[in-house]
């Protein structure tokens, strides 16, 4: 008998049997279904965290704020400094090594108006630097320039939601926004930064919030005041802790030897929440593998029993085909293709449940959750690695009728 006879052979016997061999496959149809849907799942949740510590932007980013004195000595020192001033993030951008970016920004909160609705809000005065270090770069429209600067433009990039609770639907840029008793212009409208899986209070609060020049928060809206922080991009995310010591370097440089400000590594809290989180998904990866092998290996355990059945309820057609010149090959061919055409059309049915929990579940997921083609092919190449393990032994038998009785 062929290779295609012996399938079409075994076809038949699936439907013939179409109870028993569902039964027989319910372990294969859920190994493969947590296996297709935990593949999914597992990167699927995997990108929405990486997403959401890349729109975090605190990559490589150290933040430079005010040290309140601790002892009446540090009172006295303290008095002779001016503070955090954008003059330090010039002077330390002018002598910086494996600094690539400096951002002195004001942050205080300060209610906005705009069409009848008013919203207090976090406010950030802001150099066109601040976009590159924290990665900020508008939806819509631009952010602010260095003309802005220059000219203490009234200009102002509103966060998403903000947008969303003064204008709704109505396009906001062009059109005026009251920060602070000042008629602002609005020129941008930041990025949706919602995740699904990463929830945090900071990118909240940024996308309810509005940004303007630096110069005009000071001139208009705060007047001459130490900055709330400087926010700084190494070019080496490898070498954080040089990183940190050269900023330490340039602050003190730049404000006489007066140690009033303090150096936050935001970068290395970040990678270590990385880590953290990287360890926590590969465990869910190893234990929804377990559940799946698990299944999978019942599955194929019932397969060779019902298999040892079918053989023992065939021993006269065993027989029969003997007698008229069928060898022990042709014989045992048929019965692992049967084997393994059962082990494939248990996948097939688990793949296309799996899919369809996958397109069900996606919309959850801010970028979906498409079905991964390594999760289909490695069920696949299972199933046949099942079928053709669990399907040698019964089909050997078949040599000897009266052991198949047995």
């Amino acid at each position: 008998m062929s290779f295609l006879g012996s399938l079409w052979s075994s076809l038949s016997e699936l439907a013939g049997h179409k109870l028993r061999s569902f039964l027989t496959l319910a372990g294969i149809i859920l190994g493969t279904i947590t296996l297709v849907v935990m593949t999914s799942l597992v990167d699927g949740v995997t990108g929405e965290v990486a997403a959401g510590f890349a729109d975090l932007g605190f990559d490589g980013v150290f933040y430079v704020s005010e040290q309140p004195p601790r002892s009446a000595y540090e009172t006295a020192r303290f008095a002779g400094s001016e503070g955090l001033r954008p003059e330090d993030a010039d002077f330390a951008a002018a002598h910086a090594e494996t600094l690539s970016d400096f951002a002195p920004a004001h942050q205080e909160t300060i209610t906005v108006k705009a069409n009848g609705r008013t919203a207090s809000v976090r406010v950030n005065g802001v150099t066109p630097s601040y976009a590159r270090v924290r990665n900020r770069f508008p939806a819509e429209g631009r952010f602010i320039s260095d003309s802005d600067l220059r000219l203490f433009a009234r200009t102002a990039v509103i966060g998403f939601r903000l947008k969303r609770r003064l204008f709704g639907s109505e396009p906001a840029i062009g059109n005026r926004v009251d920060v602070g008793g000042i008629s602002m212009t609005v020129v941008g409208v930041g990025r949706d930064l919602t995740h699904q899986f990463f929830d945090d209070d900071e990118l909240i609060r940024e996308m309810e919030g509005c940004t303007v020049p630096l110069t005009t928060m000071e001139r208009c809206l705060l007047g001459r005041r130490p900055l709330s922080f400087v926010a700084v991009k190494t070019n080496d995310p490898e070498n954080l802790e040089g990183a940190r010591r050269e900023i330490d370097r340039l602050f003190t440089l730049a404000h006489r030897g007066v140690g009033d400000f303090r150096v936050q590594n935001i970068a290395e809290e970040i990678l270590r929440a990385r880590a953290e989180t990287s360890t926590m998904i590969n465990n869910w990866r190893i234990v929804l593998s377990s559940v799946a092998g698990i299944s999978l290996l019942v599955g194929g355990i019932g397969l060779m029993s019902v298999m040892l059945i079918s053989i023992g309820e065939r021993t006269y057609e065993i027989g029969l085909r003997k007698a008229i010149g069928a060898s022990n090959g042709e014989i045992f061919l048929q019965f692992l293709t049967e084997s393994v055409s059962l082990a494939l059309a248990g996948s097939a049915v688990g793949i296309a449940i799996g899919c369809g929990i996958n397109v069900a579940v996606g919309r959850f997921f801010k970028s979906g959750l498409p079905v991964q083609p390594r999760g289909i092919l490695s069920a696949l190449a299972l199933s046949i690695l099942l079928g053709v393990a669990f399907g040698t032994s019964p089909a050997l038998r078949e040599e000897n009728p009266r052991l198949a009785v047995q």
